[in-house]
């Protein structure tokens, strides 16, 4: 046998195995949700968490959306850990780690070709907020301004206690001639312009509204800009909206900020209902 023919049988050997490589026994991590703990406090507390970030023994395995089964290419003894991912300002494409919620770890054995279930539970990192309205104390902490003429907010008793909603929430409403505004913002607000800064809230609305901030200055001057414009939604919803670009537009010249929610009159509608609960502005 020549030693080119070797050289031709060997190169073909190789080339096999590098089409055909040993199998690995794959496995598989199913999470089917992630539950927020309500049991941390008497306050009503929700979560819109759509995503979870995974890393196996510090290596980060990637985000799935949930629920999701995750194939699994190491067995064995493994540390799993598990954060909450959300839509960033509501928005599909801006999926985060939710910097606020604490993380959740386990360990679990897992085991050739066979699927591991874990039942991930977070909460909150923090205990006290800058700013909370849940409208189940007395008055309401959002102020209307007095071009908003004839508008209030109400508070409604829903007649049952919920755990996300609890007994009461807000309601805005316009029924008057096109071109009518109502807006109300929060009391001044001392913001960390070197942090993340998240505002929450709970919605529905039958037509859009806009989130925004006022930006004050020294000698009673102020800025107002808009953040996000929402838009109507049916039943209730969650969101949350990152207020970090803007405090870090303004700089440090700001002394401190408020909240606004603005809404025009629609008046293909009968009225604009705007209906709100559970906002809260969240920072490290």
């Amino acid at each position: 046998m020549s030693r080119f023919f070797i050289f031709i049988l060997c190169v073909l050997f190789v080339s096999c195995e590098i089409i055909n490589p040993e199998e690995e026994l794959s496995s598989q991590l199913f999470i089917d949700e992630i539950l927020f703990d309500t049991t941390q406090t008497t306050n009503s507390f929700s979560s819109k968490i759509t995503d979870a970030w995974v890393y196996f023994d510090d290596e980060f395995i990637g985000v799935y959306p949930i629920p999701s089964v995750i194939p699994v290419l190491k067995v064995g003894t493994k540390d799993i850990i598990v954060n909450a991912g959300i839509k960033k300002n509501g928005i599909s494409a801006s999926r985060v780690s939710y910097p606020f919620y604490k993380s959740f770890n386990t360990t679990k054995l897992i085991s050739p070709n066979q699927i591991c279930t874990i039942y991930p539970t977070v909460s909150y990192k923090i205990n006290n907020f800058s700013y909370e309205e849940n409208f189940e104390g007395n008055g309401i902490t959002l102020n209307v301004l007095t071009d908003s003429i004839n508008h209030t907010i109400e508070k409604i008793y829903s007649n049952l206690s919920d755990s996300i909603l609890g007994n009461n929430f807000g309601k805005i409403s316009i029924n008057g001639q096109n071109g009518e505004i109502f807006e109300c913002k929060t009391n001044n607000i001392s913001l960390p312009k070197d942090r993340e800064v998240y505002l929450e809230l709970e919605y529905k609305s039958n037509a859009t509204f806009v989130v925004g901030i006022y930006a004050n200055y020294e000698q009673s001057n102020s800025s107002k800009s808009a953040i996000i414009y929402i838009n109507e939604k049916e039943d209730w919803n969650k969101t949350y909206l990152s207020l970090s670009e803007t405090i870090n537009y303004y700089g440090n010249s700001v002394v401190d900020y408020n909240i606004f929610i603005g809404m025009s009159r629609d008046t293909s509608l009968v009225s604009n209902d705007l209906f709100i609960d559970n906002l809260r502005i969240v920072h490290e």
